[in-house]
């Protein structure tokens, strides 16, 4: 069986060859015989049981043709007209149907639908000699936000009831520091908080209230305030510095020492006595803490609200007491009248020998006696 596979093909090479010079010889036959229309195919073989008969044909070798003999002469050689005509009897057997090959049908995409190939940079991989590397030290940064304050003090003065002013201080770079109020010859020491600030509620002794705020760096603040009930109001100061244990009396109406109207630091009185016209109240300045603090303390009387006839005895005291014994005193009286009308007195004397201590000694004439007639 493989031995007829290679005799039919090789019949079947050679009849493509002979073919070509079958046709130009024989064109007029071959167009009578299957029609004048070019385009009239055969039918197509289907398949069917009936035998196929294979059919002989000669073959002659490449190397039997004569050299020297054209196509032409080989045409009318006996042997080619034999081929010649077994060539045509196997044309017009029937054909076997070779099953058509699949397509693999080219889809060309339009030039808006293609997708761009993007050229990628070539990756190149550099040797590292790690020997020749720098060490590179880290140092560890950190950022610190600062920010800028305003160290200037700043002081604000309002007027308050019973002809008072109040006095707000505020000094950023003061935190609990000590520094001095000055107005109108009256001093004492205060001391800001933790944030700088201190409030503070001072008797006016004019009108027209200035007050200084003064820090020992020498920063301050000033403030001015206009009074409007001045004038309805009798004023009596004592100050002094240090544990010097001096005090204002103020004896009203007669009192004895240590009656109610006895006003003096262990009973000072209050704002109510004045809107009642009972009396008088008395504020104490100063922060006895710090260390040689100057003090004051301040009577207040409503003169100007006095509907009877009232005396008012004012006395400055000075106990005698282990600290200032056998020692200089000094201190200073300021009196200032509704009228705006103001007088001081320096006090500097030498106190008992310690023996007397617990005793009380009568500063005279530090203040005058206030008469006041019914109005």
């Amino acid at each position: 069986m493989a031995q007829l596979k290679k005799i039919g093909m090789a019949a079947g090479t050679f009849s493509v060859a002979l073919g070509i010079g079958f046709v130009m010889q024989n064109g007029d036959a071959l167009a009578s015989r299957f029609g004048a229309d070019a385009n009239d195919q055969p039918p197509r073989f289907t398949a069917t049981d009936d035998p196929v008969e294979l059919v002989e044909a000669s073959f002659i070798a490449p190397e039997a043709r004569p050299a020297d003999l054209s196509g032409e002469e080989l045409a009318s050689q006996p042997a080619a007209q034999e081929m010649t005509s077994d060539v045509v009897e196997l044309a017009e057997a029937p054909v076997l149907e070779t099953p058509e090959p699949a397509l693999t049908a080219a889809v060309e995409l339009p030039d808006d639908a293609r997708i761009e190939e993007v050229p990628q940079a070539p990756v190149q991989l550099a040797s590292v000699d790690p020997e020749v590397l720098p060490e590179v030290e880290t140092v560890e940064t950190s950022v610190t936000s600062t920010t800028e304050i305003d160290c200037v003090p700043n002081m604000m003065a309002a007027a308050g009831e019973a002809a008072t002013v109040d006095v707000a201080i505020s000094a950023p770079c003061h935190l609990s520091t000590a520094f001095t109020i000055h107005h109108q010859g009256m001093m004492f020491t205060a001391t800001t908080n933790d944030a700088g600030v201190s409030k503070i509620s001072v008797p006016a002794l004019a009108e027209v209230a200035v007050l200084i705020a003064a820090f020992d760096n020498g920063d301050g603040a000033v403030a001015t305030v206009t009074i409007p009930d001045f004038a309805e109001y009798d004023r009596a100061v004592l100050q002094w510095q240090g544990d010097t244990a001096v005090m204002l009396s103020a004896y009203e109406n007669g009192a004895a020492f240590g009656d109610p109207s006895h006003i003096h630091g262990g009973n000072p009185g209050d704002m109510a006595r004045i809107s009642t016209a009972e009396g008088g109240f008395l504020m104490t300045l100063g922060d006895s803490a710090v260390e040689d603090a100057l003090m004051a303390e301040v009577y207040t009387f409503p003169s100007a609200m006095v509907a009877n006839s009232l005396d008012v005895m004012l006395v400055a005291e000075a106990e005698i007491t282990a600290g200032n014994c056998g020692q200089e005193l000094e201190a200073q009286s300021i009196q200032v009248s509704p009228t705006g009308e103001t007088t001081a007195l320096d006090l500097q004397m030498m106190m008992p020998d310690c023996d007397a201590v617990g005793d009380f000694l009568i500063l005279q004439n530090m203040f005058e006696d206030l008469t006041l007639a019914a109005r």
